[in-house]
């Protein structure tokens, strides 16, 4: 069976499901008229059904029985009325889980069924206009023709990486792009204090970054080669790197990482026993 002619199911009308169906949609991944949604609050169910004709499903049950691929895509916080009410009835080990709610971990499905396939999903910000970077991780039942499935369901979304489910809190922090924002921030502001006005600078740094990243990804070398390349000896970068690093740059970014990856498991863990 072709991807694009599984019933896929999502249930949550919210944020991402949207973002799904407009990435999957244009990308030819999900034919319209297929999906099928669930959610309590018709209004969104009614806006998704204008905007794409979707399948509106009477519960969560009935978006189950009539999908192939079951998205779950709601608030943590959620997460357990939804794995409760689902295991009441039972899930078919035909279909497939795919879980975005955040901070649940795979062996919560556990009640759903015997070997159920479950794929754990964690898409970045800027996944939703194609450029993100998306964490995978799979249990035990996910067979090939699925996962192979899940790959080009995700590769509309940008790039995807299979990891191990206990690196996907390094995941969490690592694939935000809070930091990355930051840093092009502060290089806007550090140009205006240099006396740049504001949209020039802004316009400097953007290509700067942009640039940068475009030589690295053409010419397959390590970041290190590129700056040891830009690092004149006595010159302008490496008096700026010097500067950099007597603040502590790297230490500060690797201990951001990991004080956002501790934070991702916490609010897991809380999140976790609200299920169990």
């Amino acid at each position: 069976m072709a991807l694009n002619d599984r019933k896929i199911a999502f249930i949550g009308a919210g944020h991402i499901t949207n973002i799904l169906l407009d990435n999957l949609i244009k990308a030819e991944k999900l034919s319209p008229h297929l999906p099928i949604v669930s959610d309590p609050d018709k209004n969104k169910l009614q806006q998704l059904y204008e905007k794409y004709k979707i399948t509106m499903a009477q519960d969560n049950c009935d978006a189950v029985n009539k999908g192939d691929f079951i998205f779950i895509n709601v608030p943590p916080q959620e997460a357990g009325g939804v794995i409760s009410e689902l295991s009441r009835k039972g899930v078919p080990n035909n279909k497939l889980i795919i879980t975005l709610a955040a901070g649940i971990p795979i062996n919560a499905y556990d009640k759903l069924g015997d070997n159920i396939p479950v794929v754990r999903a964690l898409p970045n910000p800027p996944s939703q206009i194609g450029m993100g970077i998306a964490a995978l991780s799979f249990n035990e039942f996910v067979n090939d023709k699925q996962k192979s499935d899940v790959f080009e369901l995700f590769s509309s979304l940008g790039e995807y990486a299979v990891l191990r489910e206990e690196n996907i809190n390094a995941v969490t922090a690592l694939s935000s792009p809070a930091a990355t924002y930051l840093f092009f921030q502060s290089l806007i502001d550090a140009g205006v204090r240099a006396g740049i006005d504001h949209e020039t600078s802004t316009k400097i740094v953007y290509q700067t970054i942009v640039g940068a990243l475009e030589v690295w990804k053409q010419r397959h070398v390590s970041p290190h080669d590129l700056l040891s390349e830009a690092s004149t000896p006595g010159g302008i970068s490496v008096e700026s790197i010097f500067t950099l690093e007597q603040y502590d740059f790297t230490a500060a970014l690797n201990e951001a990482i990991s004080k956002g990856a501790l934070k991702a498991k916490e609010l897991g863990d809380a999140v976790q026993s609200t299920v169990e």
